[in-house]
């Protein structure tokens, strides 16, 4: 049977139905490529009833009040901004029939929708953007996101050309910096900054890179840009001090330093696990002893057996901060399922609310506190979630305003079987006097 063009006028159910009794073998690439198409359609219908229940979540909080997101989150296991786009991407499609019925239709993806509502935000609410997005939704078929990108851009600025002037202003608002993950431990860092202040830095680092080429310097200059960088950051944390002669600011009373755990049998060669750098992940032995032995990083070694805290590098603790910079080397990012802020951005928390009329040194111990970034700290400050943890697993649960649990395990250094290994050494061979063992 030849499959029709998809997308059809027809329910998720009864494309469903038509997909599952098929047999792919038995399809033409024609046909198969439709079925990919009529899933895709499905995909876009799915997107369509989750953005509705979400806006009935907002519309109907009950329990959660404005921790919503926060549900949403732990319930998916997404990011608190993953999460977030969810949210704004419901509001804007409620709000907008049009884009609301291509989205029940599937003859739109998510990705598109996202585009449309972000590019017409700077739009003052009314019938301009209701107009504009409307005209959007009809010149989407056949567009690629970022082609359909263009052309919205392109409609906002003949509606209201002082949007472009909005466009800017709100921008530098979003000024930012990031930092990505990538392969074979290298990440890229990536600035979101007026487009002036962006050239005045490369301009920058090409006078840095061209200053640093020397006879038989074989670097590349995009090389030698990127390591006129590192070496900008990587001296500031070393002196301690701005370009400008400011100290930089402390975290929690101590010297600003980035992390680096790994084993202690690591540390001493005896073997090879990863190890973990904080803001990044897991990195290789031999990159992990390297950044140890830096004196930008701090070192937290670990027991191998199990990865429990053995020791913290004190070249940068001031004596008296042993139990925050424990708590912080222990639970590395914001305990809050799903959350990603590094501990040393955190701020230090009791899980079990302080009680004045008992003793502190009963309330602030290792057991007792915890690493949250402000957003969740304030959400259990506000007794909307609750956060305890386990002494002997070190497991944090937290629990929300529904009554659910979601649980975060502490994080590790990879454990290699032979540490394990404790059988006695063989016994040496037998002299030419000993007697035969039998």
């Amino acid at each position: 049977m030849t499959q029709p063009v998809f997308p059809v006028r027809a329910s998720v159910g009864e494309i469903v139905r038509h997909i599952e009794q098929l047999t792919l073998d038995e399809l033409s690439p024609r046909d198969a490529l439709e079925i990919v198409a009529a899933w895709q359609q499905v995909i876009n219908m799915a997107v369509a009833g989750q953005s509705d229940a979400i806006t009935h979540l907002v519309g109907h909080p009950g329990p959660l009040g404005d921790y919503v997101e926060d549900e949403i989150a732990a319930a998916l296991t997404l990011t608190s901004h993953s999460a977030g786009v969810l949210a704004d991407r419901a509001a804007g499609v409620a709000a907008h029939q049009p884009l609301r019925d291509a989205l029940r239709a599937g003859t739109i993806d998510g990705r598109k929708v996202d585009v449309i509502l972000k590019e017409t935000f700077p739009l003052v609410e009314g019938e301009m953007r209701d107009e504009v997005v409307a005209r959007a939704v009809e010149e989407s078929e056949g567009l690629t996101a970022p082609q359909l990108a263009r052309v919205v851009r392109r409609e906002c600025l003949a509606a209201d050309p002082s949007t472009a002037k909005v466009r800017h202003e709100r921008a530098k608002e979003d000024r930012s910096i990031e930092l990505t993950w990538r392969p074979d431990s290298m990440a890229s860092f990536g600035a979101f900054v007026p487009a002036g202040d962006a050239v005045a830095a490369y301009t920058a680092l090409d006078a840095l890179a061209e200053a640093a080429k020397g006879p038989g310097d074989t670097r590349t200059v995009d090389q030698r840009r990127a390591d006129a960088f590192a070496d900008v950051f990587r001296h500031i944390l070393d002196t301690g001090q701005t370009a400008a002669g400011a100290h930089l600011a402390t975290r929690h009373g101590r010297k600003v330093a980035l992390n680096v755990t790994v084993a202690a049998s690591t540390l001493m060669g005896l073997d090879d696990l990863p190890g973990e750098l904080e803001s990044y992940g897991p990195i290789p032995a031999h990159i992990a002893r390297e950044l140890a032995q830096d004196g930008t990083w701090r070192r937290i070694l670990t027991d191998p057996r199990n990865g429990e805290l053995v020791e913290r590098g004190r070249a940068t603790y001031r004596p008296g901060a042993d139990l925050t910079g424990t708590v912080l080397a222990r639970d590395v990012t914001c305990t809050a399922p799903g959350c990603r802020q590094p501990a040393a951005r955190c701020e230090i928390d009791h899980l079990v609310p302080f009680d004045k009329s008992r003793p502190a040194d009963e309330q602030t111990t290792e057991d007792n506190l915890g690493a949250g970034c402000k957003h969740h700290h304030q959400s259990k400050t506000d007794k909307v979630w609750n956060a305890t943890r386990d002494p002997v697993t070190g497991i944090c649960t937290w629990t929300s305003p529904l009554g659910i649990t979601y649980s975060r395990a502490p994080v590790r250094v990879f454990v290699a079987p032979k540490v394990f290994d404790r059988r006695p050494p063989p016994p040496a061979p037998p002299g030419e006097d000993d007697p035969p063992p039998f």
